[in-house]
């Protein structure tokens, strides 16, 4: 079997798992547990914990022993977070089995993407990953669409769902995913030197590296903006807004109804923006007009007076969220070379988390003393930082662009 057929059946086990998970969980911790804005906002915090902790020693050890190994071991770990989660709704335990979750899936996060872009030699990574991207779309659908069928009965059924596609997964690899980059045979007494040398070598590249440069300090706000929003947006849609009552239907297809639609909308928006790139359209451009899209989007949802309009805020938000990470991903991948890929990506991770747990603590202060909207605008403006950024990086490409033209 092909391996960009393996990584494209993977990612779309992913999003089946993933967004079966997001929407149980969702409802699960405001409706079963009930958890409140301010210990939602820490769930997630947990996780960045987590990632802040393990994302570049899980990438490290990726690029040293084996990326395939790393992916494996990360979807076991997943996996018994979401069965903790579903077999509690004590706050601290639900904190722990995020913790546990974001440790898993650091093994995953830069590992999965470095061992492709090894594997097809960065020939058409760009279609490649926007295609997997799409595919995690649509199977997200399904996902969304099988959450909500089986949480109609039991919502903690729809986690151990979830818990087991990931360890399902995680054997269908052991089995069929192939690993043909070559690695040195490092002795036990080695590992913890060439360990920091490795992690040296990651960080001088990116110091070295102006793109990569500018990159890292987009991803921490990125990382920034996410928190409030992300822990906020079911509850702020089911009663900020009020959905709960102006539908008559049940919560989790409400949530499932939009995030179905969010999913199917981004896999769109990835097609339009995989066309364009094929045209010749610059990726540092794409990813300018989608976080403009974001900011938009987010002040929307926050301030539109008609529930419709607000709710139409968020999705317009969340599509445009998802073109933007595959975007991001390619550029971090294209500019990064092979022995030191995943370290970088997990190091990309880990800002990434920085940014999310200054992020929680921000957000949970705010969220004792203002609503939720003002979160929102809080978190709108985070992002004219990464859109500033990316202002830079599309001058600094055109502006080589012209060089190259006249020393042709």
């Amino acid at each position: 079997m092909k391996q960009t057929t393996i990584y494209y059946l993977t990612r779309i086990f992913m999003g089946i798992s993933f967004h079966m998970l997001f929407t149980a969980a969702g409802l699960y911790r405001i409706d079963v547990a009930s958890l409140k804005v301010y210990e939602l906002i820490l769930i997630g915090s947990a996780m960045e914990i987590s990632i802040f902790i393990f994302e570049v020693p899980t990438g490290i050890v990726a690029d040293l022993k084996s990326r395939k190994l790393s992916v494996i071991i990360g979807l076991f770990v997943m996996s018994i977070g979401i069965f903790i989660e579903g077999l509690t709704i004590v706050f601290l335990l639900i904190f722990l089995a995020q913790f546990i979750w974001g440790f898993g899936y650091t093994f995953i996060s830069g590992a999965l993407d470095a061992w492709i872009s090894d594997e097809i030699k960065n020939e058409n990574i760009e279609k490649v990953m926007i295609q997997a991207s799409q595919g995690y779309q649509l199977a997200s659908v399904l996902g969304i669409i099988l959450a909500a069928v089986i949480g109609l009965k039991d919502i903690r059924i729809a986690l151990f769902v979830a818990g087991g596609l990931s360890l399902f997964l995680a054997v269908f690899l052991i089995f069929f995913m192939k690993e043909t980059r070559e690695r040195e045979d490092i002795k036990p007494g080695q590992f913890y030197k060439r360990y920091y040398g490795q992690l040296v070598d990651g960080f001088s590249h990116i110091k070295k590296h102006r793109v990569l440069r500018i990159m890292f300090f987009i991803m921490l706000f990125y990382g920034l903006y996410s928190e409030g929003i992300d822990r906020t947006y079911e509850v702020f849609i089911l009663d900020g807004l009020d959905f709960r009552t102006t539908l008559d239907i049940a919560p989790i297809w409400i949530l499932s109804i939009i995030n179905a639609s969010v999913a199917i909308f981004s896999y769109i928006m990835l097609n339009i923006v995989k066309k364009y790139l094929k045209k010749g359209h610059h990726i540092y451009i794409w990813a300018f007009n989608l976080t403009l899209m974001m900011i938009l989007g987010i002040i929307g949802f926050a301030y539109l007076p008609n529930i419709y309009f607000a709710l139409f805020g968020f999705i317009f938000f969340s599509i445009s969220r998802g073109g933007t990470y595959p975007l991001l991903d390619t550029i971090l991948v294209k500019n990064t070379p092979s022995k030191v890929k995943a370290t970088v990506l997990s190091s990309s991770g880990q800002l990434d988390a920085i940014g999310q747990l200054l992020s929680g603590g921000l957000m949970v202060v705010l969220a004792l003393w203002f609503n939720v909207t003002e979160l929102y605008l809080v978190t709108a403006i985070l992002l004219v930082v990464p859109l500033l950024l990316f202002t830079r990086l599309k001058n600094n490409h055109i502006n080589d662009s012209k060089l190259l033209e006249v020393n042709n």
